[in-house]
């Protein structure tokens, strides 16, 4: 292509009218967006370093119960065995209701926020 015809088309794109027209919100909408998407993953961040020091603790614990009483952290993991299904349940309830109260609520507040 030459430089003769790359000025024809530019001349050409910039003498002409664009076919659509945004919005007059465009600007803001993108920003919300924005926005809320880096709510999202903060939040969500939030909630996974909050699942894993959980885990850890809970480790922790384990752990020195173990060296102080080895009997009785094997009971426990006798009877979280034989009670597997319950205890899987409310691991999984537990989850959600931390899920729900870090991520979702938080979502939802902002979306109601923003759109009043």
């Amino acid at each position: 292509m030459s430089n003769k015809e790359l000025d024809q088309m530019v001349d050409k794109s910039v003498g002409t009218e664009p076919d659509f027209q945004l919005p007059a919100d465009f600007a803001s909408k993108v920003v919300v967006r924005i926005v809320r998407h880096e709510q999202w993953k903060t939040d969500l961040m939030e909630y996974l370093y909050l699942t894993g020091i959980l885990a850890f603790l809970l480790a922790i614990v384990s752990g020195t119960y173990y060296w102080v009483n080895k009997a009785f952290i094997l009971r426990v993991f006798n009877t979280i065995s034989e009670n597997f299904i319950p205890v899987i349940l409310i691991a999984f309830l537990v989850n959600f209701i931390i899920f729900a109260d870090r991520v979702l609520l938080r979502l939802l507040f902002s979306r109601w926020k923003i759109n009043e």
